[in-house]
This record gives structure tokens, C-alpha cells and sequence, in this order.
């Protein structure tokens, strides 16, 4: 579903009709990206986001560029905790955004930080929605590459070692419908990673604990085939919030106005389900 600029001016009356200082009230939005990325890949969608109000943050990943074989999901996962307790410590309502293999970070940093539990514990704070944009929802105990039968994809470069992993043909595979400009900058803009980071674990399964979770699809990508995101998001609760691009694998790049009215969207279904 391509959202458009009308439908983003409608969100934005609405945004501005919010008492008072709505950067107060709004969730922060937390993103985080898939392998090879770095944060500069939700600069648009962000830009577009702050013109709601809405505060944003980007999680850098130390996997990414690293030239240390022993980085892995562990040091990610820790990463975009800290951002996500500091963030919830400080009594703000969070709607985490991930991307790709930034699905199981996700999955495994949101434990214990979701609103109900914090709550539960007489805490204020905490991630109210965690959006899988394209990204690993991988059962507790599974890997990515469990998630793709085992087997490495074939535009899966692996350095001579077999410790880091490079795509081939990024354009085709990420960036298909990105305007050959932009997509030659993000193209220049991607890192290595280490190979262990498709090997490494999910531990936590969000939507079986309680914690709201949606799902952007996108029907053009070449990376997650649009069959494998249906089958991830079938482990979802009946009710989770949905969103459908008709897009590659990159919807923060060729379409950010749409996926910036997207999470709009759902952040005001979050901040309703929390209030029932």
C-alpha cells in the first residue's frame, strides 16, 4: 500500500492538533538497521518523522564494519538495549523499528523493556511496539540462517577466510526501486560484516511474550521473499498491526514519506492498545 502525500498532510493535522508540546507526548522512535548498514539508511524516513513531532533514534551496530570475526549478535543485541533502557528509564514510550537481520537485535534486546512488564513492576517507560520492517522474526533458539533453510544465499560473499560476509549485487537485492543516485551512495555506504552474525541465535520470541509487534511487508523484495515474511509473521497474534509496500527490500529509501506515515500509524495503534 503506497501511502500519499495527502494521507501524510491528514497525519500531520492530526499530530498537530495534540495538546500542547507533542514531542511530550509521542513515542520515541527507535530504529535499527540490517546487516551491512549503518544508521544513515533511515535518515529520510527520520527527517520526515521529526516533521510530526516525533523523536527519533538510530542505533548503531558494532557488528557492522567490524573487522572483529568474534562481533556477533550478542554485541548488537547490547547495543540497542542500552539505547532502548536508557530511553525507557527516562519514562518514554518506545516504538522500535528494525530492518532485516536487525529483527532478531530486536527480538532479543526488547526483553523485559516492553511497557506491560515494566509496568508490571511499577515502572514507567518501555517499548509499547516493536515493528518488523522486512525483518527476522526467528523463533527462540534459531538463527538466520536457520530461517533460510540452512543454507547460505548465493549473493552471500564470504571473504577468503569465511569469517566476513559482503553482498553481491546490492542493487538488485536491496535497492531495486531506489533512485540509481541514492542507491549508488547507499551502495558506497555498505560494510562487511562478520559471518557470525547469521549463525548466532534469537533467545527471545516478543510475540509470545506479550509484547505488541507488527509487520511491514514489502511485495518486491529480493532479499526476504514476500512468502517468507507472510510465513514469519504467521507466528504473530491474530490483531498485529500491518502494513504492505509495494517495494524492495529498501522502503526507508524509495518510498520514506509512505514508511514515515506508516509508523505514524502504528504508534497511534500502540499508544491506543496500551490504553485499553
Amino acid at each position: 500500500m503506497r501511502f500519499s502525500t495527502f494521507a501524510f498532510g491528514l497525519v500531520a493535522s492530526t499530530v498537530s492538533a495534540l495538546p500542547s508540546t507533542p514531542r511530550d507526548l509521542l513515542p520515541t522512535i527507535v530504529f535499527t538497521p540490517g546487516a551491512w548498514h549503518e544508521t544513515w539508511a533511515f535518515d529520510m524516513v527520520r527527517g520526515n518523522l521529526s516533521v510530526l513531532g516525533f523523536p527519533t533514534e538510530a542505533v548503531a551496530l558494532p557488528s557492522v564494519g567490524s573487522t572483529n570475526a568474534s562481533v556477533g549478535l550478542a554485541e548488537d543485541t547490547a547495543a540497542l538495549r542500552a539505547e532502548l533502557t536508557t530511553l525507557a528509564d527516562a519514562g518514554k514510550d518506545i516504538v522500535m523499528v528494525v530492518h532485516s537481520y536487525g529483527g532478531l537485535v530486536g527480538s532479543n534486546a526488547v526483553e523485559g523493556l516492553d511497557y506491560a512488564t515494566r509496568a508490571a513492576a511499577g515502572e514507567s517507560g518501555g517499548v509499547i511496539m516493536l515493528i518488523y520492517m522486512t525483518a527476522f522474526a526467528s523463533p527462540a533458539d534459531a538463527s538466520l540462517l536457520d530461517a533460510l533453510g540452512g543454507v547460505a544465499l548465493p549473493w552471500f560473499d564470504y571473504s577468503d577466510d569465511g569469517n566476513f560476509v559482503t553482498p553481491t549485487d546490492p542493487k538488485t537485492i536491496f535497492y531495486a526501486d531506489v533512485d540509481d543516485a541514492l542507491s549508488a551512495e547507499a551502495i558506497a555506504g555498505l560494510k562487511q560484516e562478520p559471518a557470525r552474525i547469521f549463525t548466532d541465535d534469537a533467545t527471545f520470541e516478543p510475540w509470545n511474550n506479550d509484547v505488541e509487534v507488527g509487520f511491514f511487508f514489502t511485495l518486491e523484495d529480493q532479499a526476504i521473499p514476500y512468502a517468507t515474511q507472510v510465513a514469519m509473521a504467521s507466528q504473530f497474534p491474530s490483531g498485529y498491526f500491518s502494513q504492505t509496500f509495494n517495494s524492495s527490500h529498501s522502503p526507508f529509501l524509495s518510498m520514506p514519506l509512505e514508511v514515515a506515515t506508516a509508523i505514524t500509524l502504528a504508534s497511534t495503534d500502540a499508544l491506543l492498545k496500551k490504553l485499553l
